[in-house]
Order: C-alpha cells, then structure tokens, then sequence
C-alpha cells in the first residue's frame, strides 16, 4: 500500500502538472491567437507572469519526481542547490510580474499625462530589470548556504528551522510584492476618489471610465495576490512548529507543495478571468466547437420512386 508521502506526492504532480496545462494554454492564446496585439503592454505583462509560472510549476514536478524515484537531484549537491534556487527564483519572479501590472495601471491612471511612462519599450526593459532583480535578491542565500538537502526530501531547498533564512525569504519573495501592490492600489483609489469631483473638462469621461476599469483589473490583481500570499500561511506554521520541535514534520514540504499547486491553479484561472482577450478567444472557441458539436444531418425522407413499366407487345 502507498505510504502518505508517496500519494501527496503523486496527488501535488497532478495539480502541477494541470497547472502546466492551463499556463501553456494562456501562452498558446496569447502568441498564437493575440500575436497582432502582442505590443499591448498588458499582454506582455500577462505573458511575463505566465512564463514564470510555467516554469515553478515545471522544478515542481521534476522535485517530485525526484523525490518519488531515485532522488537524482541529489546526486551532485552544488546542482540540487542549484535547482532548489531555480524554483525560489521562478517563484519569486510571479510575485514581482504582478508588481509591474500594477506599476502599470498606477501609470494609467494617475499619470496618464505623461505618455512616456506607457510605452512599450519601457515595460519590455522593466521586465528584464523583474528577472535581474529576483536572481540578485536570492543570491545571498547562497552565498550564506542556506540551501541544503531536506532531511524528509530527496531535493535542495532552505528548511523551516532555519528561522533567519525563512524570514527573509518570507520578506523579499512575499511581503515587499504585496506591499508594493497594495501600496499601488491605495494610490489609484485616492486619485479615482479625488478626479470623481473635477470637472469633466479636465478629466474626460473616457479616461474615468477607462480608470474605473483599471482599479477593476487591479482589484482582481490584488486577490490574486492574497491568493498567491495564502500559500505562505502553511509554511509559516510549520516553520513556527519545526522551530518549536527542533526537526522537520515528515509531511511538511508535501502539504506545503500541494497547497502551493493547488494555488498556482487558481492564479491560472484568475489570470484567464481579468485578461479580456483571453475570455474572448476561450469563448469563441467554446461557441464554435459548441457550434459544431450540435449540428446535426437532418436525414431526408426516401422519396417514392415512380417506375414506368412499359408492355412489349
């Protein structure tokens, strides 16, 4: 019979791997269906965090692949830290992806004068300045070793007891992101709240409306967010109790890594849900295939031949 490790094991895969799925569907959408829109700067924000997804949700299955074979990823101990990183640093890269969506609504809306803060080059050269960020804020722990084998795992990773170590990553991976979102949303709602008052020769009722529409997408952001934050809450807790005990819980990293999945899949649908072009082409491929599926061939009635039978005399 399968021991609990094994069928959380199996259980977490599933869901990575169906997160895979949907991810790559959102990617296949936007580059194949929305590629003459791919210089709409929200797009590219929503392939940005799409790409990081795919790819935690990627070192997620190889983890736990490893851990349910041979643990190949022990085998050399500088790459099992080496891939252990590679998951902190996708994970950390969605986190701050959304930090940018939200840096580009507050842009939008608050200064929707300064036509140089929505140009397509900057949020391209923002991007690569997200990813060079994350690498550089997660090499200390490297450097500090941090990053070691799980005693209960066949992977590399920064375990629970050590207290310092998860607290910062809780801080630079989690807390700044959220801060800045929420920060970001504070400000929109402020200058929305203040502009309702101004004349409408000052603010144009297309920018309030399209301002009411960027405070939605916002909102929707930020409940994505709490939603990739509440995955952090187990964590915590077993920190706190593997603190307390002195070891690891043999199930920690298993519940921890099914609630993480669990998450990411609902960050995926949450994405398809607040990115317009993508409920477009989903729906429209629904209808057509909807379309297709009840057509049906009205069969036609067998029409009486009329014979003609003639005597020869």
């Amino acid at each position: 019979m399968a021991s609990i490790a094994t069928i959380l094991g199996i259980t977490d895969w599933c869901f990575n791997f169906l997160g895979i799925l949907i991810f790559l569907l959102i990617f296949i959408i936007i580059i194949i269906k929305c590629r003459r829109k791919l210089h709409d700067i929200s797009l590219v924000l929503t392939l940005n965090s799409c790409i990081a997804s795919i790819f935690t949700c990627l070192t997620i299955c190889i983890m736990i692949c490893s851990n349910l074979t041979t643990g190949f990823l022990t085998f050399d101990h500088k790459f099992c830290i080496f891939w252990g990183l590679l998951h902190d640093e996708f994970t950390c890269a969605i986190y701050y992806s959304y930090c940018l969506h939200g840096i580009y609504r507050l842009c939008r809306v608050v200064f929707y004068k300064n036509k140089v803060l929505v140009v397509y080059s900057l949020y391209i050269k923002l991007i690569f300045c997200q990813w060079l960020l994350t690498i550089l804020i997660l090499l200390p722990p490297v450097f500090l070793n941090w990053y070691t084998k799980i005693s209960t795992e066949n992977y590399c990773l920064v375990p629970y007891t050590n207290l310092v170590a998860e607290t910062y990553h809780i801080i630079v991976i989690y807390l700044i992101p959220l801060i800045c979102i929420a920060i970001i949303y504070i400000r929109i709602t402020t200058f929305i709240r203040n502009s309702s008052h101004v004349s409408l020769f000052i603010l144009e009722k297309r920018q309030r409306h399209r301002n009411m529409r960027d405070l939605t997408v916002l909102k929707r952001i930020i409940i994505l967010m709490l939603i990739l934050t509440s995955l952090r809450l187990p964590a915590t807790v077993f920190m706190i109790y593997d603190t307390i005990i002195g070891h690891l819980y043999p199930y920690t990293f298993s519940i921890v890594g099914l609630i993480t999945s669990i998450c990411l899949i609902f960050v995926a649908l949450l994405t398809i849900h607040i990115t317009p072009q993508l409920r477009k082409n989903i729906f429209i491929f629904h209808n057509r295939r909807n379309n297709q599926i009840n057509v049906q061939v009205i069969p036609q009635p067998d029409l009486p031949m009329n014979t003609h039978i003639e005597t020869i005399q």
